[in-house]
């Protein structure tokens, strides 16, 4: 009778359906049903389990469950449940049809994402479009307010269908990472850029700092960690009132850089620190109430920060402002160019900021220089130019320096016409710029000529020349062709506009352009293909630079515009600072359209 039930209990064993084996203790197979000798057979043997390298749970009560791939690529669900002598059973179970499934299903959720941003995004872009139209306009008090309510509620909404949308990406799964050579501090610095305008409306300064020995070039992935950095800038600017933000890096030990984000707001109570980089969690409801946003930007950080091997935290104590910092393995890469030096120089930084004080002073000692204090003899005075600021202060500060150097922020370039009357001939802009300070400073104490195009953003006059340029403008939605026409038709922009592609391409081969603008997603033809086809032909304006209009400037995005050829990125909702700042970048070379004839 004994005999039966084992034999029983042994075909049942061989004819289950699943693959099922008994392993000894060092995981050499001791025996196993058809369907496991089918899938594993070849796999398997001492020290090598028939999930291979999977990592796997420990075991619970002599149990473990964990998921794990099969050579062939198949997904298996794996049970195991070891005996009192080391050995186990395994029974593994195939849920490759189940897994490819809830993939299709995250990308179809991403791609459904998408397109409902995208939709939404554009009559909301129109909109925030038009209310700056408005606002460049000559409004009455109450008017100006409406319209100030108009952008700002619109702005909120902007940032949390960007939020979700950045989001459901990475829930789809795989977060694809780049790895070559950049400049940190070149993306730690565009990010306080495209933050300034934002920190200007709330008179809030932004700076970016780097220790001395942090490196100049390193590897890894440029796009991705701007990404972390501008979301972690953005809380802190959306969160204080008063003081700003600073932009932090410094190395550490074995390979690693941290990036610190120091804010002067309210700070984060420690019972919220822990749950602050989970998914729809705000660390106080009467802030959430009170500035928007869904809770997901600094998840959206974490996830990013732990698939580049990193890993992130915060300092705060509530009244004290708060420190985000993320930690990144980036590795050092071979850089040409010498450190910007300022060895030996005695620099004032003269401010009524105390935090934009504190940062430029690290600025000045991370560059060798040697700061001074108010008063003291100085080779050059930074002066940060404010209302308040009145001769007798100017003079005095003249006299004890050897030369003078205004701030001037980058929304405001009609200071430098104020700071020209005051007799200080020497600027330079906000966020200020490591490479720029120095070639000021040493331009100033005479010892080499100011380069006009080593720095474009500080060498363009406070009115850009645009008078007489030939623009193509390529837009499909008339309310953002409208928007952008009037920009640069108040600019002096000669304007062609077109509606697709197609268009695009004909224009351009039929006529000198100097900059073309192209919309992204366009019937017919999209920006990128137009892009490619302006640049392989042999028209007078496929050598002409071209700008994308998009409403989504990500990682993907960015690489498909450079592979296309095209030369930069506007975002929408335009800009009018910023889509005049790129056409006179771009312009300020000779073009066959406005030049033919010289």
């Amino acid at each position: 009778m004994a005999q039966a039930a084992a034999t029983q209990a042994f075909d049942a064993f061989e004819a289950l359906p699943d693959p099922v084996a008994i392993l000894a203790a060092d995981g050499s197979l001791l025996r196993a049903n058809p369907a496991f000798r089918a899938i594993f057979r070849h796999w398997i043997g001492p020290h090598r389990p028939p999930w291979g390298r999977a990592p796997t749970p420990e075991f619970t009560n002599g149990e473990r469950r964990f998921d794990a791939p099969a050579p062939d690529g198949r997904q298996f669900e794996w049970a195991e449940r070891q005996f009192g002598d080391g050995a186990s059973l395994v029974v593994a179970r195939d849920i490759t049809r189940h897994v490819r499934a809830a993939e299709d299903a995250l990308r179809a959720k991403t791609t459904l994402f998408a397109t409902l941003t995208h939709e939404l995004r554009t009559p909301l872009n129109g909109i925030l479009g038009m209310a700056g139209l408005l606002e460049m306009g000559k409004l009455e008090p109450n008017a100006q307010s409406y319209v100030g309510a108009i952008k700002q509620s619109g702005e909120l909404l902007l940032e949390l269908i960007t939020e979700i949308l950045d989001y459901s990406r990475l829930e789809a799964g795989r977060v694809e990472l780049e790895s070559a050579p950049f400049d940190p501090e070149a993306t730690m610095q565009s990010v306080a850029e495209l933050l300034s305008p934002r920190a200007r409306d709330k008179n809030l300064e932004i700076a970016v700092t780097v220790r001395g020995d942090s490196p100049m070039r390193v590897i890894g992935d440029d796009g991705r960690l701007r990404q972390i950095l501008f979301n972690l800038a953005g809380n802190a600017v959306k969160f204080t009132e008063t003081g700003g933000v600073v932009i932090e890096m410094a190395p550490r030990p074995n390979g690693r850089l941290r990036f610190n984000i120091r804010d002067t707001g309210p700070g984060v109570a420690p019972e919220k620190q822990a749950l602050i980089f989970e998914e729809f969690t705000q660390a106080d409801a009467g802030v959430n109430r009170r500035h928007g946003g869904a809770g997901l930007g600094l998840a959206i950080v974490k996830k990013l920060a732990l698939a580049m091997g990193g890993e992130v935290g915060l300092v705060s104590r509530p009244g004290f402002g708060a420190s985000f910092w993320v930690e990144l393995p980036l590795a050092t890469a071979p850089n040409v160019e010498p450190p910007p030096s300022l060895a030996r120089v005695r620099i004032c930084v003269v401010s009524p900021s105390l935090l934009l004080t504190q940062t430029l002073r690290a600025v000045v000692i991370s560059l060798g220089a040697i700061p001074v204090d108010r008063g003291a003899p100085a080779d050059v005075v930074l002066l940060d130019w404010h209302d308040g600021v009145d001769g007798e202060e100017i003079d005095a500060l003249r006299r004890s320096s050897r030369a003078m150097i205004a701030l001037a922020p980058q929304e405001r370039r009609q200071i430098i016409d104020a700071c020209r009357a005051a007799g200080i001939e020497h600027y330079t802009l906000k966020p200020v710029r490591r490479g720029s300070l120095v070639e000021r400073i040493r331009a100033a104490l005479g010892e080499e000529p100011e380069i006009k195009s080593a720095a474009p953003r500080d060498e363009a006059p406070a009115q850009q020349p645009l008078l007489g340029l030939r623009v193509l403008l390529a837009e499909d939605n008339p309310i953002n062709a409208l928007l952008a026409r009037t920009l640069l038709t108040k600019a002096g922009c000669s304007v062609t506009g077109v509606q697709d592609g197609e268009e695009a391409v004909a224009a351009a081969s039929a006529g000198a352009f100097d900059l073309i603008l192209l919309d992204i997603r366009m019937p017919r033809l999209d920006g990128f293909e137009a892009a490619e086809r302006i640049r392989a032909g042999s028209g007078p304006s496929a050598a002409a630079p071209i700008i994308a209009l998009t409403a989504d400037a990500g990682d993907e995005e960015r690489a498909h515009a450079a592979k296309s050829g095209m030369d930069d990125f506007i975002t929408k909702p335009i800009d009018a600072n910023r889509l005049l700042q790129v056409a006179a970048r771009f312009t300020e070379r000779p073009n066959p359209a406005t030049f033919a004839s010289k």
